[in-house]
């Protein structure tokens, strides 16, 4: 096939997987290895990792290699990021893993090196999509996380960016680390976050404050007439402190 028509069937392909294609779909495609290899050495294609390649289109990204990865173990049933993986796509802590972790509802094995395959039955609930990836929810990453006896300073890391993020009802992070907590020292999920994660104590006040809210349209209404009068929010905030503090 002449390059300039493979590499137009591989943008095709790489369209929908960030610029990626594997090596198993360019042959479903009609190239053969052949026409990969001429596309390698002339610089329109770049080996991400074994059996992926990565085109011109593919563009900076800094989850290229998992990405990559992840394409690759796909190819034999669905898996899910997770694990350390996971808590990088998250943006949680500073983990540098030292494998690609993937979740898989069957058994899975690997001869490769940088992969690890955990076997497990994930709900809905448990998964998200970030940046195109399945990859375990921050509370499902971070129980896992605890589970596998992740060293306490690495999962302090994990949890305090994960009781940032708005996006987590860290009530329901609480209870999903309560079954692991006394393996750190702690009788339940709410006291290892309170101890590690400086911000959940603000995060659980936030967090029940906007169910609150939501739920009840009296508490709704004082509180917007009450942050209309000057200082309205200093006097809410002395209210609160006087109510947590008697």
């Amino acid at each position: 096939m002449r390059a300039v028509d493979a590499l137009e069937v591989l943008e095709l392909l790489g369209s929908t997987q960030r610029g990626l294609v594997t090596t198993a779909q360019a042959r479903e495609s009609g190239l053969s290895g052949v026409d990969l290899s001429r596309l390698t050495d002339s610089s329109k294609l770049l080996r991400v990792r074994h059996g992926v390649y990565a085109l011109p289109s593919a563009g900076a990204d800094r989850l290229q290699d998992l990405r990559g990865a992840w394409l690759a173990a796909s190819a034999n049933g669905d898996v899910v990021v997770s694990g350390a993986s996971a808590a990088v796509v998250h943006g949680l802590g500073d983990l540098v893993p030292a494998a690609h972790e993937f979740t898989a509802s069957v058994r899975r094995q690997s001869t490769l090196p940088d992969l690890r395959f955990h076997r497990a039955e994930l709900s809905d609930d448990d998964v998200t999509v970030v940046d195109g990836l399945p990859v375990t929810t921050v509370v499902r990453t971070a129980a896992d996380l605890a589970a596998s006896l992740l060293d306490s300073d690495h999962l302090a890391g994990v949890l305090s960016a994960g009781v940032e993020n708005l996006d987590v009802d860290v009530e329901e992070l609480a209870q999903a680390l309560s079954p692991y907590a006394a393996r750190y020292g702690f009788d339940s999920g709410r006291a290892l976050l309170a101890e590690v994660a400086p911000g959940y104590v603000a995060a659980a006040i936030g967090s029940a404050v906007r169910t609150a809210v939501t739920r009840s349209p009296q508490f709704r209404k004082q509180a917007l007439k009450l942050l209309a009068e000057p200082d309205g929010a200093k006097t809410l905030l002395s209210f609160l402190e006087e109510r947590l503090a008697s």
